[in-house]
């Protein structure tokens, strides 16, 4: 019979009441865990921008109210429920950020992020902005010591969107010719990406200079500053750039339509940001000869977790740059604004309840 773990019966969270616009910081009850779940001690938990989304801005909602926000962590096994067996206490973990059922299809194939219950932690259920947080342990992929908790906690998704975007929705192959529109905190990791599975040319896109400045740290060989309302694929043309695969992270939908002629016979173009405008192809013959594909992209699958820490391990990507700074749960609320406002040109803020 598995030893009974004594755990802490309150902690610190950042709750988000309906329609507040920031979090507030309150004292809960610690989570119990079912016979499924795991109770992990939160070391780092990443700021994302649909964290603005969520909380300043509203635009998108959580399943209930109050919630805990929240889907980019890292930490500690605390303790496990009875059913289960691939983790012990102690051990280093990245929780996955996507939600399903777990039972599908889809689910039971690896390809989570096709089943019809996909969710997204921090708004389906309680999130990690919190010391503690219960979690399935299907969820759970072990972190070796030599990553730091904040670069393993955005693994979790800034860093798996965008390879699930370029390696298996746009079957990026060396060689390709890439061009990345929108060098954000998934656009800017997409760059990164780009370079370690062997672009050729990498293209960065975006209407900052200061995310085009990271984009050229991270290897970017080519950067684009475009303002909205310039045409991106008369851009393309003119500096007689061609690409194998554009990935779009901004859901300007204009910019697919005027890419279409920079697109080479047999090209990808793989949609990961969500726009409000709908898509039109005003060349639909062009498309059609030309073979090109338009895929959607949402999340990362099973696969991109570990072999992201194989890649990391191997020294292919280097995140150190990508965490900004690192602040204690009280400071939630500043980091949500700074990196809406972009100050001192931020990818990750990340949180440490611990501090």
């Amino acid at each position: 019979m598995r030893k009974m773990n004594i755990k802490k019966e309150i902690m610190r969270a950042g709750l988000l009441h309906s329609q507040a616009r920031s979090l507030k910081i309150e004292s809960i009850p610690t989570p119990s865990i079912a016979r499924n779940q795991v109770l992990v001690k939160v070391k780092a938990c990443g700021v994302c921008g649909s964290d603005l989304h969520l909380i300043l801005h509203g635009k998108l909602k959580a399943k209930h109210y109050p919630c805990v926000p929240g889907h980019e962590a890292s930490g500690i096994v605390e303790s496990l429920g009875e059913d289960c067996s691939q983790f012990q206490k102690g051990d280093r973990v990245v929780i996955a950020a996507g939600t399903s059922c777990g039972k599908c299809a889809h689910c039971l194939s690896g390809k989570e992020n096709l089943c019809d219950e996909i969710g997204v932690l921090g708004f389906n259920q309680n999130g990690a902005y919190a010391e503690f947080i219960a979690i399935e342990e299907r969820y759970l992929h072990k972190l070796p010591e030599s990553i730091p908790f904040a670069e393993g906690a955005i693994l979790a998704d800034a860093v798996s969107t965008p390879y699930h975007a370029l390696k298996n929705q746009g079957e990026l192959k060396p060689g390709d010719d890439v061009c990345i529109v929108g060098c954000g905190g998934l656009g800017i990791h997409a760059v990164a990406i780009a370079k370690a599975l062997g672009a050729n040319k990498i293209i960065a896109v975006d209407i900052d200079a200061g995310s085009l400045e990271n984009a050229s740290f991270y290897g970017a060989t080519y950067l684009i500053q475009i303002s909205g309302n310039q045409n991106l694929g008369k851009i393309l043309k003119e500096k007689n750039i061609e690409i194998d695969l554009l990935a779009d992270f901004t859901g300007v939908m204009e910019n697919i339509e005027n890419s279409l002629r920079a697109i080479k016979r047999g090209g990808r173009i793989v949609l990961v940001g969500i726009g409000r405008k709908a898509l039109s192809i005003s060349m639909p013959f062009y498309l059609i000869e030309r073979q090109i594909s338009i895929r959607g992209s949402y999340g990362s699958d099973r696969r991109a977790i570990p072999e992201l820490i194989t890649l990391y391990l191997a020294g292919t990507i280097n995140l150190k740059k990508s965490i900004t700074s690192i602040h204690p749960l009280d400071e939630i609320n500043d980091c949500l604004h700074d990196l809406e406002s972009k100050k001192n040109n931020p990818i990750r803020f990340v949180i440490n309840p611990e501090l």
